[in-house]
């Protein structure tokens, strides 16, 4: 049985579409396939089980799904930092291995969700090298791209990682930077003693999230246009300017979201104007009657949250990053620019075959 660790060096890296997409491959290949998350960060309870989410639902997306209490041994929940702060046992190596024995069983292959950054799980004993001396298997890092940027975290986590540091691969490429990318970044790892096995290209419809997942998030009451929660959106915008500006402004982004004050109905008239997929009062202020008509009219739904707008923009912040890869076709889109953009028969080679 082999084991493919993907990580990333900082958070919001498109770790689980990574994994996704490996299964999906590992599979077409014939080979039985697993999947292990040892350590979440995103606590749910599904089945009267408390596990992490994106474990629950990469699990459920196998042919054969894993047992789900074995699946995602250790959660990082409230009551599991407390534990730990006050120095009480628990769960840990231990019961990762254990865990990872069950998880495995019958499997040829099995994909291991690793941290988000070299830092997490420190503290638990549960570090992507720890982790990955632990597991016997090799990592595949997936590294989001922002611009030309030193790889500093690259050649930290090889020098940590050593020959278990298969590669990686740079994921959300948008490009402006490709060519900085493959021309000065790529060349430059080579020399260090890491190879990357390809690029995915950025794709703001992956990073979307629905109107309707705002609403759970910020806890909004919706004013109107109910009928298009489902609409997605990709960015968001918060306005705290004059109309005149703030029109310009909001033309800079289609299929947004745009927060603002309750009481600015000039900014909501703005972005009603543009390419807007939904409107976020804050400060618990409802809108007018002439506004909240005009969206009505429009389809765009208007939700008054009784947060202020920075932490509505901070909520948001949060959302926005953490891809939420099920549903909505988003799976196939991401095993297709996988496919498109990696060259698959060698890092399947490297690291499964």
């Amino acid at each position: 049985m082999r084991s493919i660790i993907v990580a990333s060096t900082r958070p919001y890296s498109g770790k689980t579409g990574i994994c996704l997409a490996l299964i999906r491959e590992v599979e077409e290949r014939g080979l039985a396939v697993g999947y292990f998350k040892p350590y979440g960060t995103m606590p749910i309870e599904a089945d009267g089980l408390a596990t992490d989410r994106d474990a629950y639902n990469v699990n459920r997306s196998l042919a054969e799904p894993g047992p789900l209490e074995a699946v995602c041994p250790v959660v990082r929940s409230r009551s599991f930092v407390e534990d730990i702060l006050a120095r009480r046992p628990v769960p840990g190596a231990s019961e990762v291995k254990a865990a990872f024995v069950r998880a495995s069983a019958g499997r040829a292959v099995m994909v291991v969700e690793g941290p988000s950054d070299m830092e997490e799980g420190v503290t638990a004993g549960l570090s992507i090298c720890e982790m990955a001396d632990m597991l016997d298997a090799r990592v595949l890092i997936t590294e989001a791209v922002d611009g030309l940027r030193l790889p500093d975290a690259l050649l930290h986590a090889r020098e940590c990682l050593g020959d278990r540091l298969g590669g990686v691969v740079f994921n959300r490429v948008r490009e402006p930077d490709r060519a900085a990318l493959l021309d000065h970044i790529v060349p430059f790892l080579e020399g260090r003693g890491v190879h990357t096995f390809g690029t995915i290209a950025h794709d703001p419809m992956l990073s979307s999230v629905t109107v309707r997942e705002i609403v759970e998030v910020l806890d909004g009451a919706v004013l109107c246009a109910e009928e298009h929660l489902d609409d997605p959106v990709e960015s968001f915008m918060v306005g705290a300017m004059g109309q005149e500006k703030a029109l310009r402004f909001f033309r800079r982004k289609s299929h947004k979201a745009v927060i603002t004050g309750g009481d600015r109905a000039d900014v909501q008239l703005a972005a009603l104007e543009t390419s807007t997929s939904a409107l976020i009062l804050t400060g618990n202020l409802p809108p007018s009657p002439i506004v909240l008509a005009r969206a009505d009219e429009l389809g765009i739904p208007m939700l008054l949250v009784d947060t202020d707008t920075l932490t509505a923009v901070e909520r948001m912040e949060t959302l926005m990053g953490h891809v939420r890869l099920h549903g909505s076709g988003k799976v196939d889109r991401i095993r297709g620019m996988f496919a498109d953009g990696v060259a698959l028969d060698d890092l399947l080679a490297a690291f499964v075959l």
